[in-house]
């Protein structure tokens, strides 16, 4: 099973949750996939499809412990199958830097992005920095 993260799962973002990931998982490369990011106070929310790019990263689960994994991150993101979640795992198409289309999972916004702010060139790593609530958000605080 294979993986795109574009938000607080990055590893170049020193969550608790994107250490996890890399334990458990294998980094294919950097990815985009069509959609866009917007900030949703003090994380990002992609929401698919349209004309623009987000950028991200693709991963491999570990398939001894996938469902684990998948459990552990379906929790981080708060998805339960509820109607007031605010995020559900969707299947996408993700080109991998260096040629290479794969289907993989990610994690979609659900709610309303009227008047969210945009997160440009859908680049979480270079919004998020300088951005205290979500630097406060990684951080755990």
């Amino acid at each position: 099973m294979y993986l795109f993260v574009y938000g607080t799962l990055l590893s170049n973002i020193p969550s608790s949750m994107s250490k996890f990931l890399r334990r458990r998982s294998t980094l294919i490369g950097k990815a985009t996939t069509a959609g866009n990011l917007y900030d949703l106070g003090s994380y990002p929310g992609f929401v698919a499809g349209g004309e623009a790019t987000v950028k991200g990263e693709l991963y491999r689960l570990d398939p001894d412990r996938q469902q684990q994994t998948m459990d552990m991150l379906d929790a981080y993101e708060s998805v339960t199958g509820e109607a007031d979640d605010q995020y559900r795992r969707v299947t996408i198409q993700v080109l991998v830097g260096g040629g290479g289309t794969f289907t993989a999972e990610t994690y979609a916004f659900l709610g309303d992005t009227a008047g969210l702010p945009h997160i440009p060139r859908g680049d979480y790593p270079a919004y998020y920095q300088g951005k205290t609530e979500h630097e406060r958000f990684v951080n755990g605080e």
